[in-house]
């Protein structure tokens, strides 16, 4: 079977790996002429942990990941209003975790025996039918493939070529994203919650913290902002525990700023052309699903490709299995973000009393397997 994954992130590296473990070795392109993860970080929920333990990779993101025990919501006078044992909540699945987003990337690099990854390559056109994809790259080469997987992110090329009246939506707020010293001792995953705002740092080291900062705007408002935008300025309302974090910022950190978007799923298999991660089902980082959702994807798409007779078969089986869990996944997003427009008393409240319930109600149904 010749398959083509585009683009070499968590999603594409992921079921480059699972393939591999079931004898298939894919061709990987990535458009990116050079390996570069970004300064920022990842959480990882129990389920997604369970999906890298699936890929033979937990030991080695065991060694340098960072345990996280509890997630915990501040006021953004630093006042504590919830705290949920995380450990006891994924115990059935596996550990929370944290991390650099280049550690991950480095780890599934080195987890592809067999598998290499043609870098500064890209698709220029994908031609599908029932039974072949008919690629052309940038350089002018075609290859014909059995299955081509758009692992592309959230401003998929692959995307556009099966289904480019799908584009990713504004999701009404902007972030920023950075690594930093942990000089706020931030033990735990702990958020700052303001009217429209929140401040969030999450330690990925004995030493490091990652910390994501975002605010709920316009999209016209969204226009004035950039990585240069001053955070202490616009989080003078927060007092204590994190605000040294974004107040004492060295001027040569280094900021990712990005507009929140997202992607409707339910559109991802068209002939056999396949979407996985966020190229499929991009959703806002408030469930922290991305990257155990796009590992989940992998490792799904790899077991029925590998063990049916039929690619279409298969494909239609991975799309129904999928379905239910990131439509959850979007919907409790959607619930999350409403709550950020509230006024700041209300949401304090809920979060006081109705936090813990409304945590394990929203990720309840991951905790089964996909």
């Amino acid at each position: 079977m010749r398959v083509l994954i585009v683009g070499a992130g968590i999603a594409g590296l992921s079921l480059a790996r699972a393939l591999e473990l079931r004898g298939i070795i894919p061709d990987v392109a990535e458009r990116q002429p050079t390996w570069n993860a970004g300064g920022t970080g990842l959480f990882l929920p129990g389920n997604a942990s369970r999906a890298f333990t699936q890929l033979g990779l937990f030991p080695e993101i065991a060694r340098v990941a960072m345990p996280i025990h509890y997630q915990r919501f501040l006021s953004r006078t630093g006042k504590e209003l919830s705290a949920i044992n995380t450990a006891s909540f994924w115990d059935v699945c596996g550990p929370c975790l944290a991390m650099s987003r280049a550690e991950m990337h480095s780890i599934l690099r080195n987890g592809l025996k067999q598998t290499s990854v043609a870098m500064f390559r890209s698709v220029s056109h994908i031609q599908s039918s029932s039974d072949s994809c008919d690629v052309t790259f940038a350089d002018g080469t075609t290859n014909r493939y059995d299955l081509a997987v758009g692992a592309d992110g959230v401003r998929s090329r692959v995307r556009d070529f099966a289904f480019p009246h799908v584009k990713p939506a504004y999701a009404g707020y902007i972030c920023w994203r950075f690594l930093t010293e942990n000089t706020v001792g931030a033990d735990s995953w702990t958020a700052m919650i303001g009217k429209r705002q929140t401040l969030l740092a999450i330690p990925v080291s004995p030493s490091r913290v990652y910390v994501y900062a975002d605010r709920s705007v316009s999209l016209d408002e969204a226009r004035q902002y950039s990585d240069r935008t001053s955070l202490e300025r616009h989080f003078t309302g927060f007092a204590g525990a994190l605000v040294p974090l974004v107040k004492n910022l060295h001027p040569e950190t280094e900021v990712h700023f990005s507009h929140i978007e997202t992607v409707p799923s339910g559109t991802w298999r068209r002939d056999r052309i396949v979407l996985i991660g966020d190229a499929a089902h991009a959703s806002s980082p408030s469930m922290a699903q991305g990257a155990g959702l796009a590992c989940e994807d992998a490792l799904l798409l790899a077991e029925v490709v590998s063990e049916s007779s039929s690619i279409d078969e298969a494909l239609s089986v991975f799309v129904q299995r999928c379905e239910a869990r990131v439509a959850w996944v979007q919907k409790q997003c959607l619930a999350r973000d409403r709550m950020r427009t509230l006024p700041a008393f209300v949401s304090s409240q809920i979060l006081r009393y109705l936090g813990k319930s409304l945590y394990e109600k929203s990720y309840l149904p991951l905790l089964a397997p996909i």
